[in-house]
């Protein structure tokens, strides 16, 4: 039952209330505070109170799970920690509890890199995937097992090609993290190959000998636009010379990256390729996206007041993925993009609203925080406008109606004298009123500063109002603008949605 339902059930008189519609409405009600009135931390102190809550909702019409008790203001810290605990997860700063999607993908790399850290063994490997598919989360995973299973065995250099645009920069950032800066500064070299050799040998003194090192290459076909790619060719020819136990992984969502590398780059690299790929089916799709979303129950959690509640929440979350809403917010983005990341972006706001008084996720949050990222900003930029410039927007979608792309502000204003001489003498010329010239192009010229209107090109000086221009909208934004403008007059709105006046 929607929330306009629940509010006219409230507002209709006793004797509309005893039709069997609305006594199912009310029925529908009091099932949707069933999960609420299962929840010990959110059980009133009497069974009166209870059903004043399910008879009074809020007058904002927005359904709220009723007050916590003073016995229950630890809900309040257990929904912080849970709050805190997702957004994590979302924003990536920790990684997800499964990864059963990538379970080959764990496998064959795991045994890669622990072939390096356990036995010395040098490899390299390169990481192909869509953006969102998982690459860096997957070498994040297990670099994290690694740690656990060798402990500090082992070293991890991870550079960007988008930070690290050159060879240099690359190497001033492997020294940094490899925090031999001290070292380097007594000495100078000729070349970068030279001075590469010498940092790996400081690897080989003293009880460093045998530490392997772990290079990651984020935006690896960047890296190889760099000059002469000295910087894999001396990775890769270390790695194939067996000289310091390192591994090189590369991620990268080109899949022609190995056309990219020369030819004695190539000859050096082992050819070794994992294909990451996005979830394949929707329940695939759901099913990592309600693995971010729960929360895990961890033998350290003693307070059974807090396992409740988890347990309560995870029951909520398979309620949620069971509501329709929700399965087509989700289901959108899986046909569009199949990014879980744009799935994160929508979770944010229905997680940060998260309190004691809202301490479980709900269906209508998605679909709001789902509506405001899908959001057009230049969309949203022409609500703003006055009703001239908005009027002069639409002048200029019926020129690009008549296929013409490019246009001066004389021919805008010639469209808007038509159009404004076609409402008076139909009688809908309320409202509104013809401008004169110079109070149209001073509009014109905001327009243009707001760059919804730009130069075709640098021409020859001339008249500004007979300066070639084009408008940075597509006819659907100009309609969905004229739509969603407010107070727009009758003969606007229609002109602009392609009606006939």
């Amino acid at each position: 039952m929607t929330i306009l339902g629940k509010r006219k059930a409230d507002d209709a008189s006793p004797s509309c209330l005893a039709s069997d519609n609305q006594s199912e409405d009310l029925e529908t009600v009091v099932q949707d505070f069933t999960i609420l009135e299962s929840n010990p931390f959110l059980v009133s102190d009497s069974e009166s109170d209870r059903a004043s809550d399910v008879a009074d909702p809020p007058e904002n019409g927005i359904s709220t799970p009723p007050p916590v008790t003073e016995h229950d203001s630890s809900l309040a810290t257990y929904v912080q920690e849970a709050k805190n605990s997702i957004l994590d997860r979302i924003s990536e700063r920790s990684l997800p509890i499964d990864l059963s999607n990538l379970s080959e993908q764990y496998d064959k790399l795991h045994h890669l890199l622990e072939q390096t850290v356990k036995v010395g063994e040098s490899n390299s490997c390169l990481l192909i995937g869509n953006r969102g598919s998982g690459k860096t989360v997957l070498v994040r995973k297990v670099i994290q097992s690694l740690q656990k299973e060798h402990k500090d065995n082992f070293l991890t250099v991870e550079l960007n090609g988008l930070i690290q645009t050159d060879d240099r920069s690359a190497l001033r950032e492997i020294t940094r993290q490899l925090t031999r800066e001290s070292q380097m500064e007594d000495r100078s070299f000729t070349s970068f190959a030279e001075s590469l050799a010498f940092l790996l040998s400081l690897l080989k003194s003293g009880s460093k000998s045998t530490t392997p090192v772990i290079f990651i290459l984020d935006e690896f076909d960047l890296f190889a636009q760099h000059t002469k790619q000295a910087l894999l060719y001396n990775l890769f020819d270390i790695a194939q010379s067996s000289q310091n136990p390192i591994a090189v992984i590369g991620l990268t969502c080109r899949l022609d990256t190995m056309e990219l590398l020369e030819k004695r780059v190539k000859s050096r690299f082992s050819h070794r390729q994992i294909y990451l790929y996005p979830p394949s089916s929707f329940g695939d799709f759901s099913s990592a996206t309600k693995s971010v979303l729960s929360l895990p129950m961890s033998d350290s959690i003693t307070d059974e007041n807090h396992t409740t509640y988890i347990r309560n929440f995870n029951e909520a979350l398979d309620t949620l993925f069971q509501d329709p809403l929700f399965l087509a917010v989700i289901r959108r983005i899986f046909d569009l993009t199949k990014d879980l990341r744009m799935v994160f972006k929508i979770c944010f706001q229905p997680v940060s609203s998260l309190s004691a008084q809202n301490p479980f996720l709900t269906a209508t949050q998605f679909y709001d925080s789902g509506i405001m990222q899908r959001a057009d900003s230049k969309t949203e930029l022409l609500k703003g406008v006055s009703l001239l410039e908005l009027i002069l927007i639409v002048s200029m979608g019926k020129l690009l109606d008549r296929e013409t792309s490019t246009f001066n502000f004389q021919m805008v204003y010639d469209e808007y004298k038509d159009f404004m001489n076609m409402t008076q003498a139909s009688g809908h010329s309320f409202g509104m009123k013809l401008y004169k010239r110079a109070v149209a192009l001073k509009a014109f010229e905001h327009l243009q500063s707001f760059e919804l209107v730009c130069p075709v090109e640098s021409v020859a000086k001339c008249p500004k109002e007979y300066r070639m221009m084009k408008i940075m909208l597509e006819p659907s934004q100009i309609s969905n603008a004229v739509a969603k403008y407010r107070d727009c007059p009758t003969a606007v709105k229609k002109w602009g949605i392609g009606n006939p006046l």
